[in-house]
């Protein structure tokens, strides 16, 4: 199916969406619900490459060194206290046995995050207190104190949880450079041409999902990835067999880089070594193949019900495959 083809077959579910594949300059475009190049969606988790990019460019700088504690900038931080077991009540807990790195909040092993099971104590306490929607008006030193309440799930780099690291890391790029949104503005946004990507909460700027953005910024911000050289440095899978089995329900066989997932299995036709992206709850997703300098984006107003990647999502990426 052709791209629009696509869209328009899954219009009663999805009835807002716009759909981009790049190869090289060539762009095409496909849009249902009146969408157009300049809407504005809420592109949810694939926050996190952006802000994971951010992250590496002050490691890059010297400001930030992967092995460093993150208690130098987020002293609330400093004393976390791991359930005894998954399972245990919240505070049935013990000491970590070393500090959170920043390291651990890239490859997203803080012990801070989730599991397919959520009805684990930590786990609902951390979504009942510490887990952010994107647009939260909440004062950062508050969000890091209700944080600093819940337990790890495990011991700091044992294992990979999704999602709350990288609110703790837009947090410490937060702390480290003044301002996420000024940092991004300046040193992604600005040289990457992406003129429409802001926060939709300035006081607490959730690296996990909190970016408003267009399908044209995310091409943007790809392209910069492919051009300055920080796609090898994030595009690195993190993850070991065990952990890819244990979180099938977010990664699909795929692994974890730094700021999102990167293809090491051919599991579904769209797969390809090396491809690099991240999808988000509102329904969005955008990837760039470095191999074939491919770049899709998929942006729509349908919340996903599950971490599976919907129907409308997967036919697109089989129709991007086949597309130019």
């Amino acid at each position: 199916m052709t791209l629009q083809e696509v869209l328009e077959s899954h219009r009663e579910t999805t009835p807002n969406a716009l759909a981009l594949v790049a190869r090289g300059d060539d762009v095409e475009i496909a849009s249902v619900g009146g969408e157009t190049r300049e809407s504005v969606f809420a592109i949810a988790s694939v926050t996190k490459p952006i802000v994971g990019a951010a992250a590496m460019l002050l490691v890059q700088d010297g400001e930030l060194a992967l092995d460093d504690p993150i208690a130098t900038w987020l002293p609330e931080l400093a004393n976390p206290v791991v359930v005894r077991t998954p399972s245990s009540p919240v505070d049935d807990v013990v000491p970590a046995t070393q500090p959170i790195t920043v390291r651990h909040l890239l490859t997203s092993r803080s012990g801070w995050g989730f599991t397919a099971d959520f009805s684990l104590p930590a786990t609902e306490k951390l979504l009942a207190d510490a887990h952010l929607h994107g647009s939260e008006d909440l004062a950062l030193d508050h969000w890091l104190k209700r944080l600093a309440d819940v337990p790890l799930l495990h011991q700091p780099g044992d294992g990979w949880l999704y999602n709350t690291s990288y609110d703790a890391l837009s947090a410490l790029v937060h702390r480290v450079t003044g301002s996420l949104p000024a940092f991004l503005a300046e040193r992604i946004c600005a040289p990457a041409g992406m003129t429409n990507t802001s926060f939709l909460g300035e006081a607490m700027p959730s690296g996990a999902g909190g970016l408003q953005s267009t399908a044209d910024d995310l091409l943007a911000f790809n392209r910069f990835l492919l051009s300055s050289g920080l796609l090898p440095l994030l595009a690195v899978d993190t993850t070991s067999a065990a952990e890819r089995e244990a979180a099938e329900i977010f990664l699909e066989g795929q692994g974890w880089g730094f700021g999102g997932c990167v293809d090491v299995a051919e599991v579904d036709p769209w797969n390809v070594p090396g491809r690099y992206g991240w999808v988000g709850g509102s329904g969005t997703a955008a990837h760039v193949v470095p191999s074939q300098n491919l770049i899709t984006v998929l942006l729509t107003r349908t919340a996903m019900t599950s971490p599976t990647p919907p129907d409308v999502m997967r036919d697109f990426w089989l129709s991007a495959v086949h597309t130019l």
